[in-house]
């Protein structure tokens, strides 16, 4: 019999966004065996991730999809229900950017452009698995955001005013999941630093960015630790 027909004890936890951030934390919950469905809407993006960690026996499986097709998004809860028994959590990572100097008719497009990827497939996928997160001894709904959200300027108003419209939504994920143990939590970051980043500007002041590696650490703790409900983690402040 496989592990999946078995229904896998280990929690299951959907990680939508393989760039940067999604691929640091696919592979830190995947080492603290935390099964890791990886959704992303290009194959060779998703496979350059998921794959040597599956070469490496790592519990990760990945996928193509749509985030803003809900019947695409409806079959994929089902299908995984079949395979694992169970969603515990989902990890949302889609972004995107899109500034313009001043505010003007760029601005609007820029919002038309921004507000798919960063609130539709938010709502898209937590409409669908909240229910059975919900249901769950440890589920978890996360989502990255940015401080821009709570800080807008004329420059970024679109993306700005797209994750604050996010946050917004995953306030009423919270209030789906009172008197449950589900939680719902946005991590805040300015901007993600990486290794490479570093690299090519040796002397930029890299300060108030975070480096995807803690963003992933943060998260799985989340997923596998404590979490409050309806909580913000501002990671740009220092304690």
């Amino acid at each position: 019999m496989s592990e999946k027909s078995m229904k896998i004890t280990r929690p299951v936890v959907i990680v939508a966004g393989a760039g940067i951030a999604g691929a640091v934390l696919t592979q830190h919950l995947a080492k603290r065996n935390v099964q890791v469905v990886l959704l992303d809407s290009h194959a060779d993006t998703a496979a350059a991730v998921a794959e040597p960690l599956i070469q490496e026996g790592l519990p990760v499986t990945w996928q193509v999809i749509d985030l803003l097709d809900v019947e695409q998004i409806v079959a994929l809860r089902d299908q995984l229900h079949a395979d694992f028994g169970r969603i515990d959590g989902v990890v949302h990572l889609v972004g995107g950017w899109r500034g313009s100097p001043m505010l003007d008719i760029a601005s609007v497009k820029n919002w038309i452009a921004l507000s798919p990827p960063i609130v539709g497939t938010l709502a898209t996928i937590t409409a669908v698995f909240s229910e059975g997160i919900r249901a769950s001894d440890r589920g978890r709904i996360v989502m990255v955001t940015s401080t821009a959200a709570r800080k807008p300027t004329e420059g970024n108003i679109a993306y700005a005013s797209a994750k604050a419209a996010a946050e917004a939504w995953m306030q009423g994920v919270s209030h789906y999941f009172r008197e449950s143990d589900a939680a719902a939590v946005t991590v805040a970051v300015k901007a993600l630093l990486t290794d490479q980043m570093i690299a090519v500007n040796p002397e930029k002041d890299f300060s108030e960015f975070t480096h995807v590696t803690h963003v992933a650490e943060v998260i799985t703790e989340l997923v596998l630790g404590d979490a409050v409900n309806g909580s913000r983690i501002d990671l740009t402040v220092t304690h």
